[in-house]
């Protein structure tokens, strides 16, 4: 009897535990390198490190803890983009950034928050490349 008892309980704590398991493996998680990967090769849209960016540009700013990568593409473009643990994080953060610029007048910008990723495109509509959103849309993708 006090055998079949721990066999039990054993079994409680591996379904226990492959459950956790289960649930994380099924979150898609994008990487920065895949996100540079995706712009560079995949559409060949060069990144360069922008210059001369104000910190008080509000998507440079830290979210939820996070610090973007920033870039300029096509010369007069912007997009930064914030790689957090999860998806959950990444909605903080989006929040975050919808709650504290509320009141502000925003330049034109396209923000996508797809997974754990928050990437946000600035860019006038005259000028703006389709392909930052096909980009985004092609990590919408489930396991």
């Amino acid at each position: 009897m006090k055998i079949a008892m721990n066999i039990f309980l054993l079994m409680c704590f591996i379904t226990t535990g492959c459950s956790k398991d289960a649930s994380t493996k099924d979150e898609i998680l994008i990487s920065a390198a895949q996100i540079k990967e995706s712009f560079e090769t995949y559409y060949d849209i060069p990144l360069s490190e922008p210059s001369g960016l104000s910190p008080e540009n509000v998507f440079i700013r830290n979210l939820n803890g996070v610090k973007p990568e920033t870039y300029t593409m096509n010369e007069n473009q912007f997009i930064s983009f914030y790689v957090f643990s999860n998806k959950q994080e990444a909605e903080k953060g989006l929040k975050e950034f919808e709650n504290s610029t509320a009141a502000a007048e925003l330049v034109m910008h396209s923000k996508y928050q797809i997974a754990n990723v928050l990437l946000f495109y600035v860019a006038d509509e005259a000028v703006k490349d389709g392909r930052v959103k096909d980009i985004m849309e092609g990590f919408l993708v489930t396991k």
